[in-house]
């Protein structure tokens, strides 16, 4: 498996193997990214990249195009501005309350995180079917229009039978012939 090119390389196919191994590697990478201050958020936007690679080919293998990620990412970034419009009117009308109860902007906070965690959990699982779906489809067996199949592992030669062992002849004496001395 040549891994710079299923996480670097936008083109061609993938297997599955291959795939799970790059969702493995993008998600370890996005963890650590979170923990460095500045750098990781960059790492971060270099790691959309890679996804990009993995799941495209991925997708390629199926036969199909890689813009579906594209329309991943269009309704995760619309579920994004959803979520935050509910959570800031919730912030907004306890602000318009004039400064009103504390409870009242504590339900307000509320709301508006509960906002944002149902959209959320919501644009999460979207990703997990997602990512699934992409991983288990079943590739096309011979050539399409974005290459050749990946290249499959070679499966274990079976190992050489042995013939059954053939009887040993049974091999009888030479025949005695007397000889009569003169």
């Amino acid at each position: 498996m040549n891994l710079s090119h299923v996480l670097f390389s936008p083109n061609g196919r993938i297997g599955q193997q291959e795939y799970w191994i790059g969702i493995l590697i993008l998600i370890a990478s996005n963890i650590v990214a979170t923990f460095i201050p500045f750098l990781g958020f960059l790492i971060s936007l270099f790691l959309i990249y890679v996804g990009v690679c993995v799941y495209g080919k991925r997708l390629h293998d199926a036969g199909k195009t890689a813009w579906i990620h594209g329309g991943v990412w269009a309704v995760q970034i619309l579920l994004g501005i959803v979520g935050f419009a509910l959570a800031g009117g919730a912030i907004m009308a306890a602000m318009a309350n004039g400064g009103g109860s504390d409870e009242a902007n504590v339900a307000a906070i509320l709301g508006a995180s509960g906002s944002l965690f149902l959209v959320g959990g919501l644009g999460f699982l979207i990703w997990i079917i997602y990512t699934i779906w992409v991983g288990v489809s079943a590739g096309d067996a011979g050539e399409n229009r974005f290459g050749p199949p990946p290249a499959r592992a070679p499966s274990p030669a079976p190992a050489p039978t042995q013939p059954a062992p053939s009887p040993e002849p049974t091999v009888q004496p030479p025949a005695n012939e007397e000889t009569t001395r003169n």
